[in-house]
């Protein structure tokens, strides 16, 4: 109900509402309205949902590779093609996700940072090989300066590759892997580099690459890297074959080891 007095309307007035605003002035907007939803938006809305807290998740375990400086767009860029792969894997009938090795293979290759993208630095692909559950990437051998990029007055870079475990069907976590090294701007050919890591069975691992710059002078280190650079993004993105297994509780000393996995019911699906 709208409410005239000597300064006007006020108020609800059919599908209007009429409210002040500063300096006199005032504003007409239409009524909010309840929807009721349906079957298939609630779905939506609940892939949606998952979507988001994956991406959110994958993004929180590359932190180590990102520095936290990715471009103002990166997170509703990260999240649109992670819910494509969850929209594209779910059966609507049997209301279940099948996922594959390669269902989020499309992952490959994202930056983290538009404004600074990993690949006008690093020249060379790095190559991803899952046998059994040993997880190998392959940096191959590269020169400098033609295959490794420093900007400015850089002479030192950190390498950080890192490794997320997810699984998707139980709803956990596991603290993820990094490895570190650096390279130097005097050194012109740097061989091939083989990393291994030792993955868990039926869990999406997502692999990430960050490159961090400084210059060194006289024993002192000045960080390169900042929110407009920061070249990063990720080297592939494979589920592991196999069925998860709980690891068992050791007891040490009237305690128990930690547990390496993490429950996380907003990424169960």
């Amino acid at each position: 109900m709208a409410i005239l007095d000597n300064n006007g309307l006020t108020g609800l007035l059919g599908e209007l509402v009429i409210r002040r605003f500063k300096a006199g002035k005032k504003i007409v907007q239409t009524s909010p309205r309840q929807y009721k939803q349906t079957k298939n938006t609630k779905e939506a809305s609940k892939l949606f949902g998952y979507g988001s807290s994956l991406a959110s998740e994958i993004r929180h375990q590359l932190a180590s590779v990102t520095n936290k400086f990715h471009d103002p767009g990166m997170v509703n860029r990260f999240s649109s093609p992670v819910r494509a792969v969850l929209t594209h894997c779910y059966d609507k009938q049997a209301k279940v996700y099948t996922f594959e090795e390669g269902s989020f293979s499309r992952l490959a290759g994202f930056e983290f940072n538009v404004k600074s993208p990993l690949i006008n630095f690093l020249w060379v692909k790095p190559v991803l090989v899952l046998d059994a559950r040993t997880l190998k990437i392959t940096i191959p051998e590269f020169k400098i300066p033609s295959q490794f990029t420093f900007p400015g007055r850089t002479n030192t870079c950190k390498v950080t590759i890192s490794v997320s475990q997810i699984n998707l069907n139980q709803g956990l976590t596991k603290h993820p892997f990094y490895y570190t090294f650096e390279i130097d701007s005097h050194t012109e050919d740097y061989p091939t580099r083989d990393i291994l890591f030792e993955v868990d069975n039926e869990c999406l691992c997502v692999v990430g690459i960050g490159l961090t710059y400084y210059t060194r002078t006289d024993g002192v280190t000045a960080s390169y890297n900042s929110k407009s650079f920061n070249p990063a993004n990720i080297i592939a993105a494979i589920i592991t074959p196999g069925v998860y297994t709980e690891p068992i509780e050791l007891p040490v000393s009237n305690r128990t080891y930690a547990k390496e996995w993490t429950d996380d019911h907003r990424l169960k699906l």
